[in-house]
């Protein structure tokens, strides 16, 4: 059994960032939901994305939904999903 010390010094990542939208209503919007489908909160996210299309009223709801609760959504789809939305809601962990 050997010991490997690793070098804690690096080069720090500069994150380039655009300034976030600010939206006047929710109503009317392109709006994504990312729902990681967790058995606990099924019933829950079905009864949000009713009154979410009740009150809000969109233009249009992309749903991703994920296959696997605990990993990441796969950032294609996630990249799609941004690019077609004005905003988004994320459930439990998605």
């Amino acid at each position: 059994m050997s010991i490997v010390i690793y070098n804690p010094v690096c080069k720090v990542e500069t994150v380039h960032a655009r300034a976030a939208n600010h939206l006047d209503s929710l109503s009317n919007k392109r709006i994504g939901l990312v729902f990681n489908q967790h058995s606990s909160v099924v019933e829950f996210w079905n009864a949000l994305e009713r009154e979410v299309e009740k009150k809000l009223q969109p233009k249009t709801m992309q749903r991703l939904y994920k296959t696997n609760t605990w990993a990441p959504a796969p950032s294609g789809e996630m990249a799609d999903l941004i690019r077609q939305t004005d905003f988004a809601l994320v459930g439990v962990g998605a």
